[in-house]
């Protein structure tokens, strides 16, 4: 194993927000004004332009937007702004241990918004005064509503006695993209097998940490799993950065890529398909944010380099450029040059591959065009694929 890791691009074609930042400054000015109705709405804007002509009512005070396997429904009165999103039925037997997880989960991750009980049936709600409805904390309820629900409903359907109380809207891929994703991923994982007997055999261990941590990260962006793999796979990802032994947590890795790929083929492909969402699930982050991370990356690279230690500066850049795609979502100049480094990088001999990676950060960090080309083979669209 003399060479570093494969890439391949996404099955997506594109990862672009529908964010529009101008209309943050119009919302937080709105709520300074104490124009509150007017501050929400704007901040609807924000999250998505399209939210306000598709969910609502003639006079903009009742909302239905769908996020994944939830709807969230928006009622704005002339003092209050409620927020409530269906979450499960709760069926009719083993009811006290779904009660006392929920209470666990009220209790936390939950901070602002709460899990309520009324005739078997569960939802998310939150309600305040419209004066209180400063954009920063309103979109972290509604971020904490979508995210958790989409989170915890396969989680709660697979150990309890629950149903889903909304059919989410999702368009599913044609055979042939769900076959593409089959291997794929099998492919990955076998990777991951070669790489962690070889540094097994050569004392290396601990860089089996790294290959977990990019094989699960390199599914996510190649692939974008959703339902239960994809609160799985956020799950190991925490878990990697635990304070457990570091043997203890490459154990753990390998037996979860182990389960994912031991898992039948048509479970697996259950969790692949294209949902509607409302708050993204990745933070939008510009250059200069993304700047401090990579600096920082391209310090401790080049420590590695100049100790010719160039399987640990490989893993330094490549781990950090998966962050990188995993936690945010990028501007689109700085999406094609990870995309472009890491395809020139991929499979490379360690030194060559560590050369790569470094100049192609520095080029992002420096917004300079990258020092190198990488041939660009023209494929069709995913999407042009997806209704055939």
């Amino acid at each position: 194993m003399n060479n570093s890791l494969s890439f391949d691009k996404t099955l997506m074609t594109s990862l672009e927000t529908k964010i529009k930042v101008e209309k943050w400054k119009e919302s937080l000015d709105a709520y300074k004004a104490e124009q509150y109705k007017d501050s929400f709405l704007k901040l609807l804007d924000y999250i998505d332009s399209n939210i306000r002509k598709q969910y609502s009512n003639s006079d903009e005070t009742h909302f239905k937007v769908p996020h994944g396997s939830i709807e969230v429904e928006i009622e704005i009165t002339d003092t209050l702004l409620k927020i409530k999103a269906p979450f499960l039925k709760v069926g009719n037997t083993h009811k006290v241990p779904v009660f006392r997880r929920i209470a666990e989960i009220n209790f936390s991750p939950l901070n602002l918004a709460q899990i309520r009980y009324n005739n078997d049936e569960l939802d998310f709600y939150f309600e305040t005064s419209l004066s209180l409805c400063e954009p920063y904390k309103i979109y972290y309820v509604l971020e904490e509503i979508c995210h958790k629900a989409d989170n915890y409903d396969d989680e709660l359907k697979d150990a309890f006695d629950v149903d889903s109380l909304h059919e989410p809207k999702i368009t599913n891929y044609n055979e042939e993209t769900l076959e593409e994703i089959w291997t794929r991923i099998n492919t990955y994982i076998d990777e991951a097998y070669e790489y962690f007997e070889y540094f097994d055999k050569e004392r290396l261990s601990y860089f089996n940490w790294d290959i977990i941590n990019i094989t699960l990260k390199k599914i996510d962006y190649c692939m974008s799993p959703q339902g239960k793999l994809r609160t799985d796979i956020e799950r190991e990802i925490v878990n990697l950065r635990s304070q457990d032994n570091i043997n203890l947590r490459i154990q753990k890795g390998k037996q979860f890529l182990q389960s994912l790929k031991s898992m039948a083929k048509e479970q697996m492909l259950q969790n692949f398909y294209i949902a509607e969402t409302f708050i993204p699930i990745k933070a939008r982050s510009e250059i200069n944010h993304l700047k401090k991370n990579l600096e920082s990356t391209l310090n401790v690279a080049s420590e590695e380099m100049n100790k010719s230690d160039n399987i640990g500066a490989t893993f330094t850049l490549l781990l950090s450029f998966y962050d990188m795609l995993y936690y945010n979502m990028v501007p689109n100049d700085v999406y094609e040059k990870t995309q472009d480094t890491l395809e020139h990088a991929s499979k490379k001999p360690w030194e060559e591959a560590a050369s790569i990676l470094y100049k192609g950060m520095e080029s992002i960090v420096d917004e300079q065009p990258l020092p190198f080309k990488t041939e660009t083979v023209k494929k069709k669209g995913f999407f042009s694929n997806l209704f055939k």
